[in-house]
C-alpha cells in the first residue's frame, strides 16, 4: 500500500510526484508512457502497470491529465477498484462535467474532489501555491494534510466544478497583465530604458492599483453617475487606441489591445462611455472570424 497515487507523469504530475516523495510520502505512479514513470522510480515511488492497480494502491489518487475525457476514460476504466477510495482531478471540468465525474466515482462507492493547482510545477511545494479543492467536505478533511505539502490548501465548496471555475475567475486577469509586462519589457530595451528602472516601477505601482481595483469591485457603484468618475469607458478607449498603435509601430504584437480596444467601443456604443471604466466587466464585444 501507498499514501497517495498519481496518475499521469507530465510536467505537474512530475512535481507533485517529486514533492510528495521528498515528504516522505509513500507514493505509486502510473503514467501512459511507462518509461516516463520509471525515470521518476525510488524508495518512496512504485510504479504500477494500470490505473486500475494505481488507485488500489492508496485511499487517494490524484489524476493529472489535462483533459477531461481522458480524465473520464481512465476514471471509468478502473472502476473496480473506486470502493472507498477519494479520486482527486485536475483537469479543467465545468459544473456538468464535475457533476458525471461525482455520479460516477460515487456509483462506486468512491468520492470525488476537484483539484484546481494555481502555480507552476516549480512552484509545488511553495506557501504561494494555492490548492483549491470542492467536492466530498468528508473526503477532504481527510486528504488535506497530504496535499498541504504541496502548498496552500482551500476548500471552496461542496459543488463540483467550483475549485475550477473559482481558479479561472482569480486567474482571469493574470496573462493579458503578463503579457503587457513582458511587451513593456521590450519597448524599454527598444528605447535603452534601463529594465532594473522598469521593474522597479511596475513593483511599486502594481500593488496600488490592483488594491484600488479590488476596493472598486467591492463598492456599489451607480452607473448614472457620471459627476466623479476619475476614468471612463472613453477615456481609456483612446488611450488603449494609443497603445495598439504604439505596438504595431514597433513591430510588437497589438492582439491584446486591439481586442481590449473593441470591448471599450462596443461599451461606447452601449452608451456607457461616459461611465466609469469598471463597468467593462458588463460589456460583450463581437469578435472578429
Amino acid at each position: 500500500m501507498s499514501d497517495i497515487s498519481v496518475i499521469g507523469c507530465g510536467t505537474l504530475g512530475t512535481a507533485l510526484i517529486e514533492t510528495l516523495a521528498e515528504q516522505n510520502a509513500r507514493v505509486t505512479i502510473w503514467n501512459r508512457t511507462r518509461e516516463r514513470a520509471l525515470a521518476l522510480t525510488g524508495p518512496q515511488v512504485t510504479v504500477v502497470d494500470s490505473v486500475d492497480e494505481a488507485i488500489g494502491r492508496s485511499p487517494v489518487t490524484i489524476v493529472c491529465v489535462v483533459e477531461y475525457d481522458i480524465t473520464k476514460s481512465l476514471v471509468e476504466g478502473a472502476s473496480g477498484s473506486l470502493n472507498g477510495k477519494t479520486i482527486c482531478s485536475t483537469s479543467f471540468v465545468t459544473h456538468e462535467q464535475g457533476r458525471q465525474l461525482t455520479t460516477l466515482i460515487q456509483s462506486h462507492n468512491g468520492r470525488y474532489l476537484d483539484l484546481e493547482i494555481l502555480g507552476y510545477p516549480s512552484n509545488i511545494g511553495m506557501e504561494s501555491t494555492l490548492l483549491y479543492l470542492s467536492g466530498d467536505r468528508d473526503a477532504f478533511e481527510e486528504v488535506r494534510p497530504l496535499l498541504t505539502t504541496l502548498g496552500t490548501v482551500k476548500y471552496v465548496s461542496s459543488t463540483s466544478g467550483d475549485a475550477f471555475i473559482s481558479g479561472l475567475a482569480v486567474l482571469l486577469g493574470y496573462l493579458p497583465m503578463a503579457v503587457g509586462i513582458f511587451q513593456g519589457a521590450k519597448v524599454c530595451e527598444r528605447n535603452d530604458i534601463p529594465l532594473e528602472w522598469y521593474t522597479k516601477e511596475i513593483q511599486t505601482m502594481y500593488p496600488q492599483h490592483i488594491k484600488q481595483l479590488i476596493e472598486t469591485i467591492s463598492t456599489d457603484q451607480d452607473p448614472a453617475d457620471t459627476e466623479n468618475v476619475e476614468a471612463s469607458v472613453r477615456t481609456w478607449g483612446d488611450g488603449i487606441k494609443e497603445y495598439a498603435d504604439y505596438l504595431e509601430s514597433v513591430d510588437l504584437d497589438a492582439g491584446v489591445y486591439q481586442a481590449l480596444h473593441r470591448l471599450f467601443t462596443a461599451g461606447i456604443e452601449a452608451g456607457r462611455g461616459d461611465h466609469d471604466w469598471s463597468c467593462i466587466g458588463e460589456i460583450t464585444a463581437d469578435h472578429p472570424t
